[in-house]
Protein backbone atom coordinates (compact mmCIF):
# COMPACT_ATOMS: atom_id res chain seq x y z
CA UNK A 1 0.00 0.00 0.00
CA UNK A 2 1.25 3.49 -0.98
CA UNK A 3 1.86 5.86 1.84
CA UNK A 4 0.12 9.26 1.99
CA UNK A 5 3.46 10.92 1.32
CA UNK A 6 3.92 8.90 -1.89
CA UNK A 7 0.41 9.74 -3.10
CA UNK A 8 0.99 13.46 -2.47
CA UNK A 9 4.21 13.29 -4.40
CA UNK A 10 2.47 11.89 -7.49
CA UNK A 11 -0.29 14.53 -7.28
CA UNK A 12 2.29 17.34 -7.22
CA UNK A 13 4.19 15.88 -10.20
CA UNK A 14 0.96 15.59 -12.25
CA UNK A 15 -0.02 19.15 -11.40
CA UNK A 16 3.35 20.47 -12.49
CA UNK A 17 3.08 18.58 -15.79
CA UNK A 18 -0.38 20.00 -16.56
CA UNK A 19 0.41 23.58 -15.53
CA UNK A 20 1.74 24.77 -18.94
CA UNK A 21 -1.31 23.31 -20.73
CA UNK A 22 -3.80 24.87 -18.32
CA UNK A 23 -2.00 28.21 -18.51
CA UNK A 24 -2.09 28.30 -22.29
CA UNK A 25 -5.80 27.47 -22.31
CA UNK A 26 -6.49 30.23 -19.81
CA UNK A 27 -4.54 32.81 -21.78
CA UNK A 28 -6.31 31.81 -24.98
CA UNK A 29 -9.70 32.25 -23.34
CA UNK A 30 -8.98 35.79 -22.17
CA UNK A 31 -6.82 37.09 -25.03
CA UNK A 32 -8.65 39.34 -27.50
CA UNK A 33 -9.28 37.96 -30.97
CA UNK A 34 -6.81 38.97 -33.63
CA UNK A 35 -8.09 41.92 -35.68
CA UNK A 36 -9.37 41.03 -39.14
CA UNK A 37 -6.98 41.56 -41.99
CA UNK A 38 -7.34 44.98 -43.52
CA UNK A 39 -8.89 45.11 -46.97
CA UNK A 40 -6.35 46.48 -49.41
CA UNK A 41 -7.50 49.66 -51.07
CA UNK A 42 -7.23 50.02 -54.82
CA UNK A 43 -4.21 52.07 -55.88
CA UNK A 44 -4.76 55.79 -56.51
CA UNK A 45 -5.33 56.74 -60.14
CA UNK A 46 -4.48 60.11 -61.69
CA UNK A 47 -7.31 62.08 -63.33
CA UNK A 48 -5.86 61.58 -66.81
CA UNK A 49 -5.33 57.85 -66.26
CA UNK A 50 -8.86 57.47 -64.92
CA UNK A 51 -10.31 59.21 -67.97
CA UNK A 52 -8.25 57.05 -70.30
CA UNK A 53 -9.50 53.93 -68.49
CA UNK A 54 -13.08 55.03 -69.19
CA UNK A 55 -12.38 55.77 -72.83
CA UNK A 56 -10.60 52.44 -73.31
CA UNK A 57 -13.75 50.77 -72.04
CA UNK A 58 -15.86 52.80 -74.47
CA UNK A 59 -13.62 51.76 -77.35
CA UNK A 60 -14.16 48.11 -76.39
CA UNK A 61 -17.91 48.72 -76.25
CA UNK A 62 -17.97 50.36 -79.70
CA UNK A 63 -15.96 47.45 -81.14
CA UNK A 64 -18.34 44.89 -79.55
CA UNK A 65 -15.42 43.56 -77.46
CA UNK A 66 -16.71 44.40 -73.99
CA UNK A 67 -14.98 42.46 -71.22
CA UNK A 68 -17.69 42.96 -68.54
CA UNK A 69 -15.09 43.22 -65.75
CA UNK A 70 -15.69 42.99 -62.00
CA UNK A 71 -19.06 41.25 -62.10
CA UNK A 72 -18.17 38.16 -60.05
CA UNK A 73 -19.13 36.92 -56.60
CA UNK A 74 -15.55 37.56 -55.50
CA UNK A 75 -15.91 41.19 -56.55
CA UNK A 76 -19.10 41.51 -54.49
CA UNK A 77 -17.22 40.14 -51.50
CA UNK A 78 -14.39 42.65 -52.00
CA UNK A 79 -16.86 45.53 -52.00
CA UNK A 80 -19.06 44.59 -49.05
CA UNK A 81 -17.31 46.95 -46.61
CA UNK A 82 -16.06 49.80 -48.81
CA UNK A 83 -15.98 51.24 -52.32
CA UNK A 84 -13.25 52.92 -54.34
CA UNK A 85 -14.69 53.97 -57.72
CA UNK A 86 -12.21 55.55 -60.10
CA UNK A 87 -14.75 57.72 -61.96
CA UNK A 88 -18.00 59.64 -61.51
CA UNK A 89 -20.50 59.79 -64.35
CA UNK A 90 -23.43 62.18 -64.17
CA UNK A 91 -25.62 61.00 -67.01
CA UNK A 92 -29.13 61.01 -68.36
CA UNK A 93 -31.73 58.55 -67.07
CA UNK A 94 -32.36 57.35 -70.62
CA UNK A 95 -32.48 53.54 -70.66
CA UNK A 96 -30.19 53.40 -73.69
CA UNK A 97 -27.28 55.14 -71.97
CA UNK A 98 -26.11 52.98 -69.08
CA UNK A 99 -22.63 54.23 -68.06
CA UNK A 100 -21.41 50.85 -66.81
CA UNK A 101 -22.18 49.32 -70.22
CA UNK A 102 -21.11 52.30 -72.33
CA UNK A 103 -17.70 52.39 -70.59
CA UNK A 104 -17.46 48.60 -70.06
CA UNK A 105 -16.98 48.77 -66.29
CA UNK A 106 -18.21 46.65 -63.40
CA UNK A 107 -19.23 46.68 -59.76
CA UNK A 108 -17.52 49.38 -57.72
CA UNK A 109 -15.79 50.98 -60.72
CA UNK A 110 -18.04 53.95 -61.47
CA UNK A 111 -20.05 56.20 -59.14
CA UNK A 112 -23.12 56.83 -61.30
CA UNK A 113 -25.64 59.65 -60.86
CA UNK A 114 -28.49 59.80 -63.37
CA UNK A 115 -31.40 62.11 -64.09
CA UNK A 116 -33.27 63.02 -67.26
CA UNK A 117 -31.33 65.74 -69.06
CA UNK A 118 -28.15 65.14 -67.00
CA UNK A 119 -28.81 68.37 -65.09
CA UNK A 120 -27.17 69.44 -61.83
CA UNK A 121 -30.00 69.96 -59.37
CA UNK A 122 -29.09 70.22 -55.64
CA UNK A 123 -29.56 66.51 -54.93
CA UNK A 124 -27.36 65.44 -57.81
CA UNK A 125 -24.71 68.04 -57.02
CA UNK A 126 -24.66 66.76 -53.45
CA UNK A 127 -24.21 63.20 -54.69
CA UNK A 128 -21.27 64.23 -56.84
CA UNK A 129 -19.75 66.18 -53.95
CA UNK A 130 -19.99 63.08 -51.76
CA UNK A 131 -17.98 61.04 -54.26
CA UNK A 132 -15.39 63.81 -54.59
CA UNK A 133 -15.04 64.65 -50.89
CA UNK A 134 -15.34 61.21 -49.29
CA UNK A 135 -14.33 58.76 -52.02
CA UNK A 136 -11.67 60.99 -53.65
CA UNK A 137 -12.71 60.04 -57.18
CA UNK A 138 -10.28 61.61 -59.69
CA UNK A 139 -12.45 62.16 -62.77
CA UNK A 140 -16.01 63.38 -63.35
CA UNK A 141 -17.76 62.97 -66.69
CA UNK A 142 -21.02 64.75 -67.51
CA UNK A 143 -22.55 62.54 -70.16
CA UNK A 144 -25.25 63.79 -72.51
CA UNK A 145 -26.56 61.82 -75.46
CA UNK A 146 -27.96 62.06 -78.95
CA UNK A 147 -31.71 62.85 -79.24
CA UNK A 148 -32.08 63.65 -75.52
CA UNK A 149 -35.81 63.96 -74.73
CA UNK A 150 -35.30 66.48 -71.94
CA UNK A 151 -33.41 68.81 -74.25
CA UNK A 152 -36.05 68.33 -76.93
CA UNK A 153 -38.68 69.39 -74.40
CA UNK A 154 -36.67 72.51 -73.55
CA UNK A 155 -36.77 73.45 -77.24
CA UNK A 156 -40.57 73.30 -77.33
CA UNK A 157 -42.64 76.42 -77.68
CA UNK A 158 -44.29 77.66 -74.46
CA UNK A 159 -47.64 76.40 -75.76
CA UNK A 160 -46.26 72.92 -76.45
CA UNK A 161 -44.52 72.74 -73.08
CA UNK A 162 -47.72 73.78 -71.29
CA UNK A 163 -49.25 70.47 -72.37
CA UNK A 164 -46.59 68.51 -70.49
CA UNK A 165 -47.09 67.41 -66.86
CA UNK A 166 -45.92 69.97 -64.29
CA UNK A 167 -43.11 67.70 -63.06
CA UNK A 168 -41.67 67.53 -66.55
CA UNK A 169 -41.98 71.30 -66.92
CA UNK A 170 -40.03 71.69 -63.66
CA UNK A 171 -37.27 69.44 -64.97
CA UNK A 172 -37.10 71.32 -68.25
CA UNK A 173 -36.50 74.57 -66.40
CA UNK A 174 -33.07 73.21 -65.42
CA UNK A 175 -32.23 72.73 -69.10
CA UNK A 176 -33.61 76.00 -70.47
CA UNK A 177 -30.74 78.28 -69.30
CA UNK A 178 -28.29 76.38 -71.53
CA UNK A 179 -30.29 77.33 -74.63
CA UNK A 180 -29.02 80.90 -74.54
CA UNK A 181 -25.72 79.57 -75.85
CA UNK A 182 -27.38 78.00 -78.92
CA UNK A 183 -27.31 80.03 -82.12
CA UNK A 184 -30.79 81.17 -83.19
CA UNK A 185 -29.66 80.59 -86.77
CA UNK A 186 -29.80 76.84 -86.26
CA UNK A 187 -32.88 74.71 -86.69
CA UNK A 188 -33.97 71.09 -86.63
CA UNK A 189 -31.34 68.44 -85.85
CA UNK A 190 -28.50 70.96 -85.88
CA UNK A 191 -30.19 72.99 -83.16
CA UNK A 192 -30.88 69.88 -81.07
CA UNK A 193 -27.27 68.71 -81.31
CA UNK A 194 -25.99 72.15 -80.36
CA UNK A 195 -28.44 72.34 -77.44
CA UNK A 196 -27.37 68.91 -76.14
CA UNK A 197 -23.73 70.00 -76.10
CA UNK A 198 -24.60 73.36 -74.53
CA UNK A 199 -26.57 71.58 -71.81
CA UNK A 200 -23.60 69.33 -71.00
CA UNK A 201 -21.26 72.31 -70.81
CA UNK A 202 -23.63 74.20 -68.53
CA UNK A 203 -23.83 71.23 -66.14
CA UNK A 204 -20.03 71.04 -66.08
CA UNK A 205 -19.87 74.76 -65.23
CA UNK A 206 -22.43 74.40 -62.45
CA UNK A 207 -20.64 71.44 -60.89
CA UNK A 208 -17.37 73.34 -60.95
CA UNK A 209 -18.92 75.82 -58.49
CA UNK A 210 -19.66 73.19 -55.83
CA UNK A 211 -17.16 73.82 -52.98
CA UNK A 212 -15.83 70.24 -52.75
CA UNK A 213 -15.52 69.97 -56.51
CA UNK A 214 -13.91 73.38 -56.86
CA UNK A 215 -11.32 72.56 -54.20
CA UNK A 216 -10.46 69.20 -55.77
CA UNK A 217 -10.05 70.76 -59.22
CA UNK A 218 -7.86 73.54 -57.82
CA UNK A 219 -5.65 70.94 -56.15
CA UNK A 220 -5.38 68.94 -59.40
CA UNK A 221 -7.05 65.96 -57.73
CA UNK A 222 -10.10 66.03 -60.00
CA UNK A 223 -10.70 66.51 -63.70
CA UNK A 224 -14.15 67.37 -65.10
CA UNK A 225 -15.06 66.72 -68.72
CA UNK A 226 -18.23 66.70 -70.77
CA UNK A 227 -19.17 64.12 -73.34
CA UNK A 228 -21.98 63.15 -75.69
CA UNK A 229 -22.98 59.55 -76.40
CA UNK A 230 -23.99 58.55 -79.91
CA UNK A 231 -26.94 56.16 -79.81
CA UNK A 232 -26.06 54.59 -83.15
CA UNK A 233 -22.32 54.02 -82.88
CA UNK A 234 -22.04 53.73 -79.09
CA UNK A 235 -19.15 56.17 -79.11
CA UNK A 236 -18.62 58.84 -76.46
CA UNK A 237 -17.33 62.12 -77.89
CA UNK A 238 -15.49 64.25 -75.36
CA UNK A 239 -16.24 67.94 -75.72
CA UNK A 240 -13.41 70.46 -76.03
Amino acid sequence: MKTRQTRNYHVIVAALALAPIIGSLTLASVSPAAPPAAVAEEPAVTPDAALERLMEGNRRFVAAKSEHPNDTARRREELKDSQHPFAIVLGCADSRVSPELVFDQGLGDVFVVRVAGNVADPALTGSVSYAVHHLHVPVLVVLGHQNCGAVKAALMTPTELANEPQDIQALVHYVEPSLKDVSPQLSGDQKLRAAIKANVRRTVTELEQAPSVKEAVAGHHLKIVGGVYDLESGKVELLP
